[in-house]
């Protein structure tokens, strides 16, 4: 239950559910328990002190011995009109068989000290309360992810009034990804009484949906992974830090996640304004080198794209492959056409002294992440009128983007309070013009042979730059012969936030593909 309320609340977050013993129940559903006689163990659990007084009787051991001999069942628990709960188990009725006693000493103990006020408030006593986020439509999927239900047929929640038809008929209207796995001879406490049969369910079911790796393949190469993130705070990449080499080898996976010099826990340089893509090249370079990690696969979003390329410039040995999200590689050309946009252009504005400055210096760090954040994820390239700061354009009741939480601006915030924006500021938007690249470089050669891969959301606004479509088409494959394109069409810029499943999951298909003996760098 508290899994499925999670997926309402955070679709965002869900790759998938298995649960276990409980399907999903709306809240109708709930609410015809309330229809059962009134010895129904729920509704006896649910009355303030009946329950207190049926487990005062004994210790907490004797407690969780009849309840693992009750649930274990296939009938429901219903006690008689003078008869409590706990009545229903005899005195002498033995433990299940797969129910040890060191079993009933650690569950004891655990039970002994938390005691169960907690244990009845959540669930029983809690099980009407209706937790839905604004405007959800009750009769709407709550998990469209793959999902996986499993129960055991000797389960006597199976043997619900309708619990039967439901699972055939009903559930499917709230998730319409829905495998059922029935097991005959399981009780309600399904993991112990078969822990390696549902263990082998959770797995098949993960590999199917590609989130596991099979331990028994053999043992290859390490893989590492440095990530550049937009902001070059390793929190922003943290899904990408999940990507896995394929299925045929088990592999001590590393990733590395630098916060760049200035950016969140990294200390500000002396003179943040001096700051370079030069210098963030030089410290991906010197933390492979103090690793000693001869070949690595570079992942970098927006900007940090561009850091990968520069680094992939002055160490092409170095390169295993480059996956870049948001922002392509642009020429020297491209980016110096970008300063011909209108003057309130973001990244004209931004590349002014003291114009971000003034404009960010009106808010707090929170607020002013909370309005880039909402800036940013629309599809129409951000352009302030003459007398308008670019932060104006987001209005102070604008709602965060659903995908992006309090809670995540709550850690970006505390970054920037921290760091400041001036770093940010310096590299990539003053420093936006800078020329690098190694001695005798043709700038019309390609950057990068190796397999490359360019990740976009066709409502990024990026992605509607005067000429970015086309250029897209038909130009980008100079500089990058072996580079394939991904379209997401429903994602905006913060593609990694906004669905980090489908992007872990592309890039990690493309890594796997192209990998052979590299580390990673992400």
């Amino acid at each position: 239950m508290v899994g499925y309320i999670f997926a309402l609340f955070f679709p965002e977050k869900l790759a998938g559910i298995i649960t276990l013993g409980i399907p999903y129940m709306p809240p109708e559903a709930l609410q015809q328990l309330q229809t059962l006689p009134e010895g129904f163990y729920m509704r006896r659990w649910q009355e303030p002190g009946r329950a207190e007084a049926d487990f005062g009787r004994f210790d907490a051991k004797t407690v969780v011995r009849k309840i693992y001999i009750l649930f274990s069942n296939s009938e429901v628990p219903i006690a008689g009109e003078n008869q409590e709960i706990l009545d229903l188990v005899e005195p002498s009725a033995p433990l299940p068989s797969w129910f040890t006693e060191e079993d009933l000493e650690t569950y004891g103990a655990s039970y002994a000290k938390s005691g169960f006020l907690t244990a009845l408030q959540v669930p029983y006593r809690s099980l009407l309360e209706r937790i839905a986020p604004p405007n959800h439509d009750p009769n709407a999927p709550i998990v469209v992810a793959p999902s996986l239900f499993i129960t055991g047929e000797q389960d006597f929640f199976f043997n619900f009034p309708g619990m039967e038809e439901y699972l055939e008929n009903g559930i499917k209207q709230f998730l319409p990804n829905l495998e059922i796995i029935y097991i005959p001879e399981a009780s309600h406490f399904l993991p112990e009484q078969f822990p390696a049969k549902t263990n082998q369910l959770l797995l098949d079911f993960l590999k199917r949906n590609n989130y596991y790796r099979r331990a028994e393949a053999p043992l290859c190469r390490d893989w590492v992974g440095i990530i550049a993130g937009r902001a070059f705070l390793s929190r922003i990449s943290r899904d990408l830090l999940h990507l896995a080499p394929s299925d045929d080898c088990r592999c001590k996976s590393r990733a590395i996640a630098p916060d760049y010099r200035g950016y969140g826990l990294s200390d500000v340089p002396a003179e943040p304004e001096k700051t370079s893509f030069a210098d963030l090249v030089a410290d991906t370079a010197t933390i492979l080198a103090s690793l000693a990690i001869s070949k690595v696969f570079v992942i970098g979003k927006d900007f940090g794209g561009m850091v990968g390329y520069i680094f992939t410039l002055f160490f092409p040995e170095k390169l295993a492959g480059i996956i870049t999200l948001g922002i392509p590689y642009m020429p020297p050309e491209a980016l110096q056409q970008l300063q011909t946009l209108p003057e309130g252009f973001y990244m004209r504005r931004w590349q002014e002294p003291g114009r971000a400055e003034a404009d960010f210096g009106r808010f707090d760090a929170k607020t002013v992440v909370r309005k880039i954040y909402i800036l940013f994820s629309n599809s129409e390239v951000p352009i302030a009128g003459e007398n308008q700061e670019i932060l104006d354009l987001v209005e102070p009741s604008a709602p965060l983007p659903s995908w992006f939480t309090e809670e995540d601006l709550e850690t970006y915030g505390a970054s920037y309070a921290k760091s400041g924006f001036l770093t940010a500021l310096q590299v990539p938007y003053r420093s936006l013009l800078e020329r690098i690249a190694p001695p005798n470089h043709d700038p019309n050669a390609p950057i990068v042979v190796a397999p490359s891969l360019f990740i976009t959301g066709e409502q990024d606004f990026f992605f509607n730059f005067p000429g970015m479509e086309e250029y897209l088409e038909n130009g980008i494959k100079q500089f990058l012969p072996n580079l394939e394109i991904i379209y997401i069409p429903e994602a905006s810029h913060f593609l990694p936030e906004q669905f980090p499943p489908k992007l872990t999951n592309s890039s990690s298909i493309f890594s796997n593909a192209t990998t052979t003996s590299a580390s990673k760098i992400l």
